[in-house]
């Protein structure tokens, strides 16, 4: 067999761009990324013919996955991320030669078609995906991004800026400080109390007696309200309970003379039955009878009534208080979540004049200088960055303009 000549060895020994790289690419060579699109391509020397021959059915191109591998056809799934692409065509020829067993490795060429994407995100003109390029890094990828962000409009007016970020932002706190005394006036009505305990985080608020005045006063309305509605039923059950007592010596009375009339229509019957009274005395004792077991039967029903009136007189009451709760209940609970809603917003709205501070130049406590700090995300961690810090495909570089000053703005 006769051996290939010098220039075609060369072309064997591994990949396209290993050949073309430079001296410098070649001390530190690029290691393959996940979303690196690659062209591959497998040829197999004919000594017979002295040719090529390229298997056009597995050459194509490939890209490397999310999980740093690619899928090659009679090989399956090889790691990729991590080789260069010298390393990854060796693997390949090795793969296909066990796979197809052959006496010899085909030649495998692994060409970058297109770097995989780095992405820029934070303070920047424009932040969002950008083509990575090799040497490739922090400073590089902020000018791609447009550099700095800064508005033109903010810059030529920061008082203006300042003066709607700080007045939306004081309109927060406002709203947030009366939130706290409401849920602390609920608080005091839910235990029964006839003062509002201060909220800690007011207790050196400046208009704290404006606040608690107006509390104070729904507090108190509150439970005059609670109060007259419970006496009006606790006077309803008074009444009724006197009606009970009118009927009981009513029906006492009726039972007494109706027993008596009874007694005295027996006598009547018997001496009419001997002949010795008139039937007419006789008719008229049944309908004195029949008159009182109407007006018996008309006390006990409005006893009755009146003690069912008592029943349902407790029962409102019952259930005025238990709705009372139930309101205040789900009333605190709501306030808790406007309060909760008003810190992120509060929490958004001091970031904004923070940012407006950065991006004006208009001062704010403290009155530091803004700076910019960077880092990057890899591999699902977080590293600190410098301008001049060297960037992978599939890098996320986070540019921050912040305060020196931590400070919290009030």
């Amino acid at each position: 067999m006769r051996s290939a000549p010098d220039h075609i060895r060369c072309l064997l020994l591994g990949t396209t761009l290993a050949l073309c790289a430079s001296p410098l690419h070649a001390a530190e060579p690029y290691l393959l990324g996940i979303s690196d699109k690659l062209t591959i391509k497998v040829v197999q020397w004919k000594a017979a013919d002295s040719t090529f021959e390229e298997w056009t059915a597995l050459g194509g191109d490939y890209a490397v996955g999310a999980d740093g591998s690619i899928t090659f056809p009679m090989v399956g799934s090889t790691q990729g991320a991590g080789k260069t692409s010298t390393e990854l065509a060796a693997t390949l020829g090795a793969e296909l030669q066990h796979a197809l067993g052959l006496t010899t490795a085909p030649t495998v060429t692994v060409e970058i078609a297109q770097f995989g994407p780095i992405y820029v995100s934070g303070d920047v003109a424009s932040p969002g995906e950008y083509p990575f390029a090799p040497n490739l890094n922090v400073i590089k990828a902020l000018a791609l991004a447009g550099g700095e962000s800064r508005s033109a409009e903010t810059s030529a007016r920061p008082e203006r800026e300042m003066l709607t970020t700080s007045g939306a932002l004081d309109v927060l706190e406002e709203e947030y400080d009366r939130l706290l005394v409401r849920r602390a006036r609920l608080d005091a009505e839910l235990a029964g109390l006839d003062q509002i305990a201060v909220p800690p985080e007011l207790e050196d608020h400046p208009d704290l007696g404006t606040l608690l005045a107006a509390e104070t006063a729904i507090l108190e309305a509150q439970r005059r309200q609670a109060e007259a509605q419970s006496t009006s039923l606790t006077d309803q059950v008074g009444l009724l309970t006197s009606q009970i007592d009118a009927f009981t010596q009513k029906q006492s009375s009726t039972e007494a003379q109706l027993a008596s009339s009874r007694e005295q229509l027996d006598r009547v019957t018997t001496l009419s039955d001997d002949g010795l009274a008139l039937t007419s005395r006789v008719a008229s004792l049944q309908t004195v009878v029949a008159d009182l077991e109407a007006r018996l039967l008309d006390t006990e029903t409005a006893n009755l009534q009146a003690r069912q009136d008592i029943a349902a007189a407790n029962r409102e009451r019952s259930r005025l208080a238990d709705q009372r709760i139930s309101d205040l209940t789900l009333e605190r609970q709501t306030v808790d979540g406007q309060i909760r809603a008003l810190a992120l917003k509060i929490g958004t709205q001091q970031g904004l004049v923070r940012e407006a501070a950065l991006y004006t130049g208009a001062a704010v406590p403290g009155d530091t200088a803004a700076i910019y700090s960077y880092s990057i995300l890899r591999d699902g961690e977080e590293i600190a960055a410098e301008p001049n810090t060297p960037l992978v495909a599939g890098d996320v570089v986070v540019a921050r303009l912040q305060l020196t000053n931590t400070e919290s703005i009030p």
